[in-house]
């Protein structure tokens, strides 16, 4: 099968300046005042989702300022007896999740990323029942645009669990605007507030 290169640099370009754009629109909604109100409905409707109460594993990222906000989650996940996994990454695009507790240390990435520093709790992507995936757009379908690594589109593709997404108004679209690829994987619920 040949593939156009040209046409693959267009969409690799018109995702990144979506991309671009969509930051910034994100940096703008979280400082409005019903930002805190739409990420509380996410986490109610995502408490109330039987992947979530099933759960005995659940993977999360540590948020950024501009991601919706997961220190609740990891709290609530904890306090109803869930192990809590969070990715680190590696070179050559890898990706594995490690068990954090209250007590894990954490290091900044060059990504501007927390990570666990302990690499003795790896998890295996069969013990892990649900994924809460970031991104920041995504369509009800479940179609995503991540940060641009394709961490979680190469990590997703040999995962079979539970896969959701959180999606305040900022982040959600009808279509995907910022085209699509191959490798691009969707996740298989997109709540909304």
């Amino acid at each position: 099968m040949l593939v156009n290169i040209t046409a693959y640099k267009d969409l690799i370009l018109m995702k990144k300046t979506f991309r671009n754009r969509q930051i910034e629109i994100i940096r703008h909604h979280v400082e409005e005042a019903g930002y805190l109100a739409e990420e509380f409905m996410l986490y109610s409707k995502l408490c109330a989702e039987s992947s979530w109460k099933n759960a005995r594993t659940v993977a999360l990222t540590i948020s950024t300022e501009i991601e919706i906000d997961t220190k609740p989650l990891i709290s609530l996940a904890w306090a109803d007896k869930k192990k809590v996994v969070v990715p680190k990454t590696f070179p050559g695009r890898k990706m594995e999740f490690f068990e954090i507790v209250p007590e894990s240390e954490y290091e900044l990435t060059s990504f501007g990323v927390l990570e666990p520093k302990d690499e003795t709790k790896s998890v295996s992507r069969d013990k892990i029942d649900l994924i809460v995936v970031p991104g920041v757009a995504f369509t009800l379908k479940g179609q995503r645009l991540g940060y641009g690594g394709g961490f979680y589109d190469r990590y997703l593709s040999g995962y079979r669990g539970n896969t959701i997404a959180l999606a305040d108004s900022s982040r959600l679209y009808e279509r995907p605007e910022w085209g699509e690829d191959k490798f691009d994987i969707a996740v298989q619920k997109v709540l909304k507030p």
